[in-house]
C-alpha cells in the first residue's frame, strides 16, 4: 500500500513541476513583449550617449581653436580641402595637432590630421570650415580669402532662407564651424547640398527624422551656438 501512495505522490509532483503548452506560450509572449519594450529603449540610450560624446568632442575642438587664436593674434587655422580624396574635405586643421590641442596623427602619411575621429564617419576627422584662408591639399601654402561659408540672413536668432557665402572673415557673422556628419548623412543628396550645411539650422540633427549634422559654431561676437 505504501508503494502505491509513493507512486501517486511521484506522479503528482511530476505534474506539478511541468508547464502546460498554454502556460509556455504565455511566458514566451510576455518575454517577447518585454524585449520589444526594452530593446528600443536601450538603443535610444546608446544613441543619446553617442550624441553627448560627439557634442563634447566638438566642444573640445572649439576650445582648441580659441586657444590657437589667442596664441596667433586672433587668427584661426585655414580650411583644408583635398583634390585627391574628397571624402576628407574640411578635415580638422593640422595646426591644432602641431600645437598639441588635439591628439596626434594615426599615420604620419595617412589622410587624417588627427586620431580624433568623427563617430558618425569612421576613418575621417570631424569637419572644420571657416571663411578666409584655404589650403588645397596638404603641404600647399594657404590662399587668402578663398574658403567660403554660407550664412543665412538673420542667423542665429531670426534665420531666413536667404543668405550668402562669406569669404572674408572680417565681413562674416560666423568665425568658424566644426561639425559631425551625423546619422544617415548622404553627401550625394541634392537636398543636403542645396541647404549649404553646416550653419543653417535646417541642416542640424532632427531626432524625429534621426538625421542631420551635429555642429558647434562661433559667432564673431564671441558667442557659440549649435546642437549642444
Amino acid at each position: 500500500m505504501s508503494c502505491e501512495i509513493e507512486e501517486k505522490y511521484r506522479i503528482f509532483r511530476s505534474r506539478a513541476r511541468a508547464f502546460t503548452l498554454i502556460e509556455l506560450l504565455i511566458v514566451i509572449a510576455i518575454l517577447a513583449l518585454l524585449l520589444s519594450i526594452l530593446v528600443p529603449a536601450v538603443q535610444r540610450a546608446k544613441e543619446q550617449a553617442k550624441i553627448s560624446v560627439v557634442n563634447a568632442e566638438l566642444y573640445t575642438i572649439g576650445l582648441g581653436l580659441e586657444a590657437y587664436a589667442l596664441e596667433n593674434k586672433n587668427n584661426y587655422p585655414p580650411t583644408y580641402v583635398s583634390c585627391m580624396n574628397q571624402s576628407h574635405f574640411y578635415q580638422l586643421p593640422k595646426e591644432l595637432v602641431s600645437a598639441k590641442y588635439l591628439p596626434g596623427k594615426r599615420d604620419e602619411f595617412g589622410p587624417m590630421s588627427t586620431i580624433l575621429e568623427d563617430r558618425y564617419n569612421p576613418g575621417h576627422t570631424y569637419k572644420y570650415v571657416a571663411p578666409g584662408d584655404l589650403v588645397i591639399n596638404q603641404g600647399q601654402k594657404p590662399v587668402k580669402n578663398k574658403s567660403k561659408l554660407w550664412v543665412p540672413d538673420g542667423f542665429p536668432d531670426a534665420e531666413l532662407e536667404t543668405g550668402q557665402f562669406y569669404f572674408n572673415p572680417k565681413a562674416s557673422p560666423v568665425t568658424w564651424a566644426v561639425y559631425s556628419l551625423g546619422p544617415n548623412f548622404d553627401l550625394e543628396d541634392q537636398f543636403v547640398i542645396d541647404l549649404h550645411y553646416p550653419v543653417p539650422q535646417s541642416t542640424w540633427y532632427d531626432p524625429g527624422e534621426h538625421k542631420g549634422i551635429f555642429t558647434r559654431i562661433r559667432l564673431t561676437n564671441g558667442e557659440q551656438t549649435g546642437t549642444f
